[in-house]
């Protein structure tokens, strides 16, 4: 495992190591892996929600699929677009109330941080428009493909060490995603692999369109982490404007798209906006733009400057049981023992190698007490013998 104690200064895309002066809020930076660990469960709880609050804001009777939305399909990329743009708004007055104008000026735009809020912007356009068009279960669980494609790619590119355990951690995800869509698992005929989605339910009529969006959001998500993993000196604030900007432009591409072909296509006419919420739903809006915006995005990019991509991308699982609840008990949507199961390999997956993170680093900090206060007093008891 890697150690997260070190501090870790990851250049940009095609840039060399810059430690900089500060004035732009980069420079050395020491990671707290604590502060981060905290973050980023804030952030996956905040992520958690997006189902319950996206369709709450879209659905014609939130607690019946089958009923329809007040709007297009295409809808939920344009609900993303909203948390995207308040998460620019927040920042903007976090930007202020900290006076770190300055900074924001100072700080070099990079490739990295652009691509970062780009690919998170499009990841939840697809994820938001996904929990709208498939089970929570399946929304959820394929956008956490994100992780591992994160993971890999550090590993790729950044050559960021993997232990074994993480290895066999992040198989375990990869399998649990695959029992919790039901591309694997046990049926009356015993254990079976069947890699055909079902395209259609009763309450879902685009089930199969939905899951091709929950993969693509992982995708993106993935990618997302990846490039947040680069030029983690910059200041989280002045990063975090830049970031939920190309994060707009990202699900605002998704929606224009998605919208245009609705408007131009008769054949998916369904996708064009065609907006008409209730006050309901508009309470349903406000509550996924703060939410699901600003805090948990905010949380995220907090934690990606502040864990190492394994850890990152490992606890972001907690997400999962969150949406799970969410679609079992307000939702109705009846658990099978694969998607338990599934459940279970990507919690597990996902809090091992952060509980043993979060173990050893605690070791090695009593140890680096224990050495700094052994240090002190020898260097005191040499200075009372030349007193004496």
């Amino acid at each position: 495992m890697a150690d997260t104690n070190k501090t870790t200064n990851t250049p940009d895309l095609g840039d060399k190591p810059e430690l900089g002066n500060g004035k732009d809020g980069s420079g050395s930076y020491q990671m707290r892996v604590g502060f981060g660990t905290i973050a980023m469960l804030i952030s996956a709880t905040g992520m958690g929600l997006v189902p319950l609050f996206s369709r709450w804001a879209t659905r014609t009777d939130m607690f019946n699929g089958a009923a329809g939305l007040n709007a297009g399909d295409s809808i939920g990329a344009l609900m993303a677009v909203g948390r995207m743009g308040m998460g620019v708004l927040f920042f903007v007055v976090l930007l202020l109330a900290t006076h770190k104008v300055h900074v924001f000026k100072k700080l070099k735009l990079t490739p990295a941080i652009a691509l970062g809020g780009l690919m998170i912007g499009m990841s939840l356009a697809c994820y938001v428009t996904s929990t709208l068009l498939t089970t929570v279960s399946n929304a959820v669980l394929f956008i956490y493909i994100g992780p591992v494609v994160c993971v890999l790619l550090a590993r790729i590119f950044r050559k960021e060490p993997m232990s074994k355990l993480q290895w066999i951690c992040l198989g375990a995800v990869f399998i649990g995603m695959l029992f919790g869509n039901n591309l694997m698992g046990f049926g009356d005929n015993g254990f079976f692999v069947d890699f055909n989605l079902v395209p259609s339910t009763p309450e879902f009529p685009q089930k199969g369109i939905g899951d091709a969006f929950g993969l693509a959001s992982g995708f993106f998500y993935g990618a997302s982490m990846f490039f947040n993993g680069y030029r983690k000196d910059a200041d989280t604030t002045a990063r975090g404007v830049w970031n939920f900007i190309f994060a707009v432009i990202g699900a605002g591409s998704i929606t224009i798209v998605l919208n245009s072909l609705g408007s131009i296509d008769p054949s998916m006419a369904n996708w064009a906006l065609n907006i008409h919420f209730t006050p309901f739903n508009w309470i349903g809006t406000v509550l996924l733009w703060i939410i699901c915006g600003p805090i948990a995005l905010g949380f995220l990019l907090v934690a990606g400057r502040n864990l190492p991509a394994a850890d990152y991308g490992t606890i972001a699982y907690w997400e999962v049981p969150v949406a799970i609840f969410v679609g079992l008990v307000v939702f109705g949507e009846a658990l099978t023992i694969n998607t338990i199961i599934g459940g279970l390999l990507i919690i597990g997956g996902g809090a091992v190698p952060s509980i043993r993170g979060m173990i050893v680093g605690r070791k090695q900090k009593q140890q680096e007490e224990i050495s700094e206060n052994l240090a002190a007093r020898l260097e005191k008891a040499e200075e009372d013998e030349h007193l004496q």
